[in-house]
């Protein structure tokens, strides 16, 4: 089945963000997007969960154009994500549950995550590698169909990217596409790698 197909171009005005990246992603796979900033990882990533228009071609992810229809199907982690403050972690994790049509139980996310321990802790007091790790756990509590990750790991140190991506691939049957601008993360983490450059899909292997 595939749950992403033909993602299309995007300008603004003169500048071409994006120049016909097309790709396609079958259920249960593992894909990176590797390039580096100024890509257009991101804004791929806005095309598919609909923040964003395409100015030609066209977007189908889980088989609908991107919007409310699919939203609840997809777990999304984006560079530009906030946490709110004055929250625990596992108040905000069933917060954010309670908006799916179906989610997780809040302590299996957790446990899933690496964030028992850290569960009554504020969301203030915690690290970079822990945010992001919060991050993924908001991405997975609504059962999601499918993954999108933008840079997840861009916080962590090595050992903490290990840990992020041993929770992530522990996930039964996932599905997902993360950006990366790191080649080693892509190709160990990775069932298949997209490499865009300019705005292009130049290769896929």
């Amino acid at each position: 089945m595939v749950l992403i197909a033909a993602v299309g171009g995007l300008r603004y005005g003169e500048v071409t963000a994006l120049d016909g990246m097309d790709l396609a992603v079958e259920q249960g796979e593992i894909v990176a997007v590797l390039g580096p900033n100024g890509a257009g990882k991101t804004t791929t990533f806005e095309l598919l969960l609909g923040l964003i228009r395409p100015t030609a071609g066209s977007v189908r992810i889980l088989g609908e154009e991107p919007g409310p229809r699919v939203r609840g199907r997809i777990g999304a982690m984006l560079q530009s994500a906030g946490l709110p403050e004055q929250v625990t972690v596992r108040e905000l994790v069933r917060l954010i549950g309670r908006s799916y049509p179906q989610s997780l139980d809040v302590d299996d996310v957790l446990a899933s995550t690496g964030l028992t321990k850290r569960a009554r802790r504020a969301v203030t007091t915690l690290s970079g590698g822990e945010r992001q790790r919060v991050l993924l756990a908001l991405a997975l509590v609504g059962a999601p169909q499918l993954l999108l990750l933008d840079e997840p790991t861009a916080a962590m140190d090595v050992a903490a990217k290990h840990t992020f991506w041993e929770q992530a691939r522990g996930l039964d049957g996932a599905t997902g596409v993360f950006a990366t601008h790191d080649l080693a993360e892509a190709a160990a983490v990775a069932d298949r790698v997209l490499v865009v450059a300019q705005g292009r899909l130049v290769a896929d292997t």
